[in-house]
């Protein structure tokens, strides 16, 4: 008679045979990249520890390349490039930007690259139908007033996500470019979903519901990166993905002030978002950024995107806003008279908090 257990065990036994080497050379790379970490660390003589917040912005950082005497290809830290890899890995996993992104279960859509020579007849039917606006101009200056490079500016009607507060801060341009939000709160802080777009008070939450930022409620397409591009690009007609790229010239042939850079790391072959940012200004040759949460949480603006160094396994990803229109419609009266065109209400307004500027750094067009 069959023993069904040992049925049952012996596969499982040849599972764990057969994935033990590649779990030891994994844990392997994360020890041998926290002893070089740790070296550095101890070089540098700061006092910080694993698993503390200052160790997670300091991980931040090793991530986005701002110590390249630790990883640039002259690193007196290491001993072959492949310790590169084994760094970005080991600071993408301990320095929160994982297990923030990985809590979500959403799919990457299969965005494709941008080509260098984009559809013209695509380009010239957007260019008609969705030009430039004030929409678009006050996204902009929307970034502008709460942003500081060097600082973290926020907006007191809005909920401050800290380190992670690029989409958030994103969104927010959004709303004074003119969007509406759309759906409400599920009772206790994020609802994970892209068919909804909104952020809201919750003055009176739940004994239940714990943690920071309990006090308000949000859709994870406020606050995410890619669920952000899910409900703009692919759940409505409100932007067009144009794809990824690591060029930054690229980038300014498909994109003005007022649309938005994403950029992705590759996680274990899934492409995971993990920072968004505004085109604020442009000249010939560059877009230039303005966004929250740099690695240290800190604000940038008008940082020139070909100044952003792509680390192992990033990319950029093009997002071209389609702001609302300006709708005019001539009024008609019963009499038969017809009046000079005038402007309907706008049904996208700006929150009572936002005041804009009463200068706009990039006025409205004429």
């Amino acid at each position: 008679m069959i023993n069904i257990s040992k049925v049952i065990l012996l596969p499982v036994a040849l599972l764990v045979i057969f994935f033990q080497p590649l779990l030891s050379v994994k844990a392997s790379d994360d020890a041998q990249a926290e002893q070089i970490i740790q070296d550095y660390i101890d070089y540098l003589e700061l006092d910080i520890q694993p698993g503390t917040l200052d160790y997670k912005i300091f991980l931040r950082n090793v991530f986005w390349g701002n110590y390249p005497d630790l990883t640039g290809t002259d690193s007196v830290f290491l001993t072959n490039p492949a310790e590169i890899d084994y760094i970005v890995n080991y600071a993408w996993k301990y320095s929160g930007y994982q297990e923030i992104y990985n809590s979500y279960n959403l799919s990457d859509v299969n965005i494709g690259e941008a080509q260098s020579v984009p559809n013209q007849s695509l380009s010239q039917e957007t260019d008609i139908m969705f030009s430039p606006s004030e929409g678009r101009a006050q996204a902009i200056s929307y970034a502008y007033q709460w942003s500081a490079s060097g600082l973290a500016i926020r907006n007191p009607a809005y909920p401050d996500f800290e380190l992670v507060d690029c989409t958030n801060f994103i969104s927010q341009a959004m709303i004074a470019g003119r969007f509406l939000e759309r759906g409400s709160g599920d009772g206790c802080k994020y609802e994970d979903t892209i068919t909804e777009w909104y952020v809201e008070p919750n003055p009176s939450p739940s004994i239940f519901c714990l943690g920071d930022n309990r006090d308000w409620e949000w859709s994870t397409s406020w606050s995410l990166v890619d669920p952000f591009r899910y409900y703009f690009a692919y759940e409505n007609h409100y932007a067009i993905s144009h794809g990824w790229t690591t060029s930054a010239s690229l980038a300014k042939y498909y994109l003005s002030p007022g649309d938005v850079v994403q950029i992705q790391y590759d996680d274990n072959d899934t492409w995971v978002g993990f920072h968004t940012m505004i085109v604020t200004s442009e000249d010939a040759t560059d877009l230039y950024m303005t966004y929250h949460s740099n690695a240290d949480g800190l604000d940038e603006v008008d940082r020139p995107l070909s100044s952003i160094t792509l680390q192992a396994n990033w990319r950029f990803v093009l997002v071209e806003i389609r702001y609302p229109w300006q709708v005019f419609l001539p009024a008609i009266f019963s009499i038969g008279v017809q009046t000079d065109a005038i402007q309907l209400s706008n049904p996208y307004p700006v929150p009572l908090e936002h005041q804009p500027p009463s200068e706009s750094p990039y006025p409205s067009p004429p």
